[in-house]
Formats: structure tokens, sequence, C-alpha cells
């Protein structure tokens, strides 16, 4: 089997698109009611549903505007699925935002905020958007922390969440990315770990 088409890569990750056999892997993570704390998905997550987001994963188109792209993480050292992120170009506004999930025995090393970093420097550099936003819950600490470390800055609250941006180029910081064709937050989200940012229930 040929390997998934990869997007990018770090010293120590590798970003790619999803592939079928990262099914079971996907649903692990995602049963985890620690994983599930601050996300818009339930805890029991069944094999049926993670069988049948994967092969969404797997079909999708990479970066259509106005839907969600979504790209497993894997370590250079060790294949295998150690969570994903979630992409979502805004339809008209040169904007992203970004989510993600790292599986719980893989917290505390980094992941997250290096996947963060490389996704919002391919999205800002490579592709010339003007920003990328993300969201997470207000208690979530982790996610705050590594949200900093891939240098996006709080902005806005919106309730319980904190919106956060990274701007191409010019420092943006005082500006509410919502007023940039970022999308609702009215809906239900699903937190991403290692910390978690937000991205919407079960994206397609």
């Amino acid at each position: 089997m040929s390997r998934p088409v990869e997007i990018v890569r770090t010293d120590r990750l590798i970003i790619r698109r999803f592939a079928l056999d990262d099914a079971a892997a996907f649903h692990r993570y995602r049963d985890d009611p620690e994983v599930a704390r601050y996300q818009g998905w339930d805890s029991p997550y069944s094999r049926q549903q993670a069988d049948a987001h994967v092969a969404d994963f797997v079909a999708a188109p990479v970066f259509n505007p106005g839907d969600w792209t979504q790209l497993a993480i894997e370590r250079v050292v060790a294949p295998g699925l150690i969570g994903d992120i979630g992409i979502r170009l805004e339809p008209i506004e040169p904007t992203a935002e970004l989510g993600f999930t790292i599986a719980r025995e893989h917290w505390g090393n980094g992941y997250g905020r290096e996947a963060l970093n490389a996704v919002a420097e391919l999205l800002l550099d490579d592709i010339e958007l003007e920003r990328v936003v993300a969201f997470t819950h207000r208690a979530n600490l982790s996610s705050i922390k590594s949200l900093h470390h891939a240098k996006l800055v709080p902005i806005a609250v919106d309730g319980d969440e904190i919106v956060y941006y990274r701007p191409r180029g010019e420092d943006l910081r005082q500006r509410d990315p919502r007023g940039h064709g970022a999308r609702d937050r009215a809906q239900g989200d699903d937190g991403r770990e290692e910390g978690s940012s937000t991205t919407p229930n079960d994206p397609q």
C-alpha cells in the first residue's frame, strides 16, 4: 500500500493525509474521556463512527474552501497516528481556522504546538493566507499553552471560549478576527488536545 500524501514535515512530525488503516488509532483517542473532555463529540465514541469519519477524511479534497480538511499527525521516528489537525479555509476571506487533537499517551511532548506551528506557517507563508484563528475553552490550560507556543495570541473572549489569532506579516493582534470571516461559534464544538483547540463536531 502506498504511503498517504505528506503535507508538511517538522523535525519530529509528519502531517499527512489520513489512511483507512488509521481508524483503529483514531478510535482509541476519540473514545478516551480525557481527550473528549473539552470536545464536541461524546464519549463513548464507537469504532463504527471512527471508520466512517476516517473514510470521509480520506475521500475529502484538501483545503477546499468552506470545508474542513482533517490531517493525520505521526512521529518521524515511529510511524502511526498520534493525533490530527483540522483546517478550514474561509470561502471568501483569506483566513483559516485550526483545531487539533493529540492522543493522551503523547501529551506533554509539545507535539500539538509543533503541528500547529507547522500548519500555520504553511498556510501563512506558502499558501499566503492573511491570518489563522483558533478557539479553545478558557479552562483548557494545556491548549492555551500550545496556542501561545505556536505564536497565536488571544484577541477576544466569546463565552467560555478564547479566540486566538496569528496574522501574516504585520501585527494585527488588536483586531477581532470575527470581522475577517471566522465562523460563528454558536454551533457545537470539538476541543482538540494537548491542549485542544476547537474544530466543529465531527468535521466531514
